[in-house]
């Protein structure tokens, strides 16, 4: 009986240790997530992440004044990837001071990650922009496409989105197949692809 014990003991032991992230990061008060690792995220309470590659996507939210006016800006969503072993990492974010800053830092974000001995890690990022209407993002499909872009920060063991499965084609009573669900998989893969890719594709149809 006692046996059985410990190694149950012993069992969840191990689960337990397993579960156990090697690496987190602390993110300024300024920070709101939006995504890890391609899962939805919100707030900016200490994130423990696995070892290895990790992605992180948020907005950048703060106050400043400008000619006697306080202001607030709110980013684009900005990506960043970066590695991380075994230790405790710090993003941080410049400070915005005018209008000029803040448009200067949706072109082009400058963030930078340290670890515990206050060393620059090596990271990489870039902005996920969606041109038009903003209401109603699906940041886990736009987060997904990109990963599969070759983008600048793209990661893509953080494609976490469901793909649609193939297997259940819609058949109709002639035996052949529904048309219509042909378009909706040329149309999703389509937007899937790079643009090497699209242009390959366009390229065979035309022949």
């Amino acid at each position: 009986m006692k046996l059985r014990t410990a190694l149950l003991t012993l069992a969840v032991c191990g689960v337990s240790f397993s579960s156990f992230a090697n690496v987190s990061l602390t993110l300024p008060d300024s920070a709101d997530l939006v995504l890890v690792n391609g899962t939805k995220a919100q707030g900016n309470d200490q994130l423990s992440l696995k070892d290895g590659d990790n992605q992180i996507a948020f907005r950048y939210e703060t106050n400043y004044r400008e000619n006697g006016d306080t202001h607030l800006f709110k980013s684009e969503v900005v990506i960043v990837t970066f590695n991380g072993k075994d230790a405790s990492y710090t993003l941080s974010l410049p400070k915005i001071h005018s209008q000029y800053e803040a448009k200067a830092f949706n072109k082009q974000p400058h963030v930078t990650i340290t670890d515990q001995q206050n060393n620059d890690v090596a990271i990489k990022q870039d902005v996920l922009i969606k041109n038009g209407v903003q209401i109603g993002r699906d940041f886990q499909q736009e987060i997904a496409k990109y990963n599969l872009s070759g983008a600048p920060a793209a990661l893509t063991s953080a494609i976490s989105v469901s793909v649609p499965q193939v297997q259940n084609v819609a058949v109709e009573k002639s035996g052949k197949v529904d048309q219509a669900y042909v378009t909706k998989m040329l149309n999703y893969w389509y937007e899937k692809a790079d643009k090497a890719t699209q242009d390959q594709f366009k390229a065979s149809i035309n022949k």
